[in-house]
């Protein structure tokens, strides 16, 4: 641990008024230089990560299509799921694993304002989840636009759920179990499909998806370190380069991971994030608790970044 580094970071999250930060992790060269937290939170305290799940589940899909369980990330979905088989939509046999991936399904999603999400709470009051999403019109042939939306997540779930025997048995014995990661079972909707995200109208804070921040830290490494863990290879080398390599359709978005110039990593609402710097063989984590506002704090990973130089 580094004294004067996390003092910086300290100084830094105290000047900006950063209340609602809870946690922030500095690693360099396999090695953690600051661990920085705030409000009551320390090594042990869980923080609801949000749409950082989203990535975990690429994770989950690299190391299917490694077992074999997936036989390629081209195949199409309603080999999985039935509901994209029966001819609601002309374009739903064209949607592949590739597609859920990078959120180029074509499904039509509109996100509201801020992200309000008025779909999801439709989506809510349906019985069959996965029967509503088929309803929905596919406004852009697949593959050719690039829409984040939630619906793509939904589906890959589903997807995974019927590949894998129960997903998030998968993700626990194949990823959380190697890297040492105590996690409680992922939300699933009454209808059986998992949604790691969660939603305040739909789930309590207690049965949202929730980790450490060296969890966090583990699942960067894991990427900064091309799949492996230790000695052992967790997932393929060749997907995590796919993973986080830019879309023709968005430079900045993989396979449900976020890509920059020099960086790539995860996001979640509020200020959760992982962030991977190869070129510094580093990684910086940050967790906080979410507020109307949305905060991202890309300043203060900016700032950790400068740091780490």
């Amino acid at each position: 641990m580094n004294a004067d580094i996390e003092a910086k970071i300290d100084a830094y999250v105290l000047g900006h008024h950063y209340r609602q930060v809870n946690s922030v992790l500095l690693c360099k060269d396999n090695e953690i230089l600051a661990r920085c937290y705030y409000n009551g939170f320390h090594e042990q305290s869980k923080n609801v990560i949000a749409s950082v799940a989203k990535s975990i589940m690429s994770v989950c899909t690299g190391i299917a299509l490694d077992k074999g369980l997936i036989q390629g990330l081209d195949e199409p979905v309603y080999k999985y799921i039935h509901e994209f088989s029966e001819g609601r939509e002309p374009f739903h046999r064209m949607i592949t694993i590739r597609h859920l991936l990078t959120m180029t399904s074509g499904i039509y999603w509109n996100g509201g304002v801020h992200y309000h999400c008025p779909m999801m709470k439709q989506l809510r009051n349906s019985d069959n989840w996965i029967s509503y999403i088929a309803d929905c019109a596919v406004a852009d042939i697949p593959g050719t636009r690039y829409n984040y939306k939630e619906w793509d997540v939904i589906l890959l779930a589903k997807l995974l759920d019927q590949a894998c025997g129960d997903m998030y048995d998968f993700i626990n014995t194949n990823l959380f179990a190697p890297l040492e990661i105590e996690s409680e079972r992922w939300y699933k909707s009454p209808c059986g499909v998992y949604y790691s995200v969660g939603d305040d109208a739909e789930t309590d804070n207690e049965t949202k998806f929730k980790m450490t921040a060296i969890d966090m830290m583990k699942i960067g490494q894991l990427f900064l370190n091309g799949g492996k863990h230790g000695k052992e290879q967790i997932i393929s080398e060749n997907y995590v380069r796919q993973a986080v390599s830019p879309l023709k359709c968005n430079p900045n978005y993989g396979f449900l991971w976020w890509v920059w110039e020099e960086q790539y990593g995860c996001r979640g609402y509020g200020g959760q994030s992982i962030t991977v710097i190869p070129n510094e063989n580093a990684v910086i984590v940050t967790q906080a608790t979410p507020t109307d506002r949305g905060m991202g704090y890309l300043d203060m990973i900016e700032f950790c970044r400068e740091i780490l130089k």
